[in-house]
This record gives C-alpha cells, structure tokens and sequence, in this order.
C-alpha cells in the first residue's frame, strides 16, 4: 500500500507547482487587441511626481498600417504623424523637428507607434515569446501569470472575463520588491469580446524615477474610418521647420536621452 500513497503524494506535489507555457495570455491578449484597425480618441493624462502636477491633453488618430497622428494640445502643443513610411515630429518653440523612415526606429518607438491606443500593448509586445508561469491566486477570481524578463519579473493579472486588470513589475521572483504598477478598469467592449480600460492608474517606484500617473481615454472610437488626410504630414507641418534623423541634433549641447 506504501507504493499508491507515495504516487498519490507526488502527484499532488506535481499539480501544485506553478505550470510554465510560452506566450499563451500575451498572445490571446495580443490577438484580441489587434482586432483593432482603427482608433480615434482623446487622452488626458495627470503625471504627479518630483516636479509636481502636470497635465496632458491629446487627440489621437491611429490605423494598423503604421499610421499615427497624435496631437499635444497642453502643456506644450506638439504633433506626431506617421504616414506608414516615416515618422514625423515636432513640438512648438524647438528649433528643429525629427523625422525618421519606420523602418529605422528603436524598438520602443516602433512599441510606440504599433500599439493600440488605450491599450496595454506597449507592455505586452515587450513580453511577446517569454515563457508564462502560472502563479497561485491571491485576491479571489483573478488569474496571476508571471513572466520572466531580463531586468523584472513581471505579473500579469487577468479577471475572470479573460481582461487584463492590472500589471506588477518586481526586482527578482520572489515578488519583495515592487517596482511599477498599472492598473486597469472602467472598461469598455469596443469589439465583440475586445475590452479597452477607459482609465489606467500607473505608480513608478524605481530608484531613477517616482511618479503616479492617471490615464482616462474619452471617445473612444474603434474600427471606423479615417480621414488619410490626418496622416500626410505636409497638411500639418510647416516647410520651415527642419527635420533632422536624431535627436541629439536638435539639441546638440544636451545629452541625447
């Protein structure tokens, strides 16, 4: 009889630990997300950390074909248009704007223009093809899924409609160390089983920067036309401005960031 029980018991070790898969929640997320072709909203942004209180106003215009026409109204009035060739940006009083072909972007400014807005995409196409843990529950229905990345451990927390309700960023896998935080509610079914957060709560606690950010997206608008003439920059940008490729030609005495 010693034999069963011992099979029984490992078994039962075995259900216990936590299951590891490659990219099932990212990618079913993913999926759901880029049934998204075309978005047009407004966002206003509260950033509060070491400088204070600042508000953000913005328009946002956005397709799936690395098309892009952003428009900062406050504090500071500054426009980003991507025309499925090249990206094109320029904020008010600098002396010159960048432009460069997408092809040639950075991989956070391709995340940038590629993600859809409102979304958490931005954070998942980073997660993209890394291995998933599930992790045991701790708050009720929520699913927990931990992700290892070169420089976090990442937990993802998915509700009981297959949502994304929120995003921890921690130092190492034992989970001590909380580094940043989103959250995400006030949904909205923009699609057939395609839910967007209308409000995104953020608090960054790394060691170079402290901040709480609150994000609310109105009129939100999916999969409706556009008008092609948002994305030829030549409707918006002055021919005098000068558009150089880096950044650190704008401002050739500071250091490029």
């Amino acid at each position: 009889m010693k034999a069963p029980k011992l099979l029984i018991a490992l078994l039962s070790t075995l259900v216990l630990l936590p299951s590891a898969r490659a990219g099932k929640e990212v990618d079913r997320l993913l999926k759901e997300y880029r049934q998204i072709t075309t978005v047009s909203c407004k966002v206003r942004r509260t950033k509060v950390g070491a400088a204070g209180k600042m508000k953000f106003l913005s328009r946002v215009y956005y397709t799936n074909k690395d098309q892009i026409h952003a428009e900062g109204i406050t504090p500071v009035k500054r426009r980003t248009i991507a025309d499925g060739k090249r990206l094109y940006q320029y904020v008010e009083g600098d002396p010159k704007g960048f432009s460069r072909a997408i092809e040639d972007l950075s991989e956070q400014m391709t995340i940038s223009l590629r993600f859809v807005p409102g979304t958490a995409m931005e954070h998942l196409l980073l997660l993209k093809g890394k291995e998933e843990t599930a992790l045991p529950a701790e708050n009720g229905p929520i699913k927990r899924v931990g992700i290892q990345t070169q420089k976090n451990y990442v937990v993802l927390l998915i509700d009981a409609q297959g949502r994304l309700v929120g995003i921890g960023f921690y130092e190492t896998e034992g989970l001590k160390t909380k580094v940043a935080d989103y959250e995400y509610r006030d949904f909205k079914e923009v699609l057939p089983g395609v839910w967007v957060p209308l409000t995104h709560e953020a608090s960054i606690t790394r060691p170079e920067m402290i901040f709480k950010e609150t994000v609310k997206i109105d009129r939100f608008v999916a999969n409706q036309p556009i008008a092609e003439s948002l994305f030829i920059p030549a409707n918006f940008f002055s021919k005098n401005i000068d558009f150089v490729d880096d950044f650190a030609k704008i401002f050739p005495n500071q250091e490029n960031e």
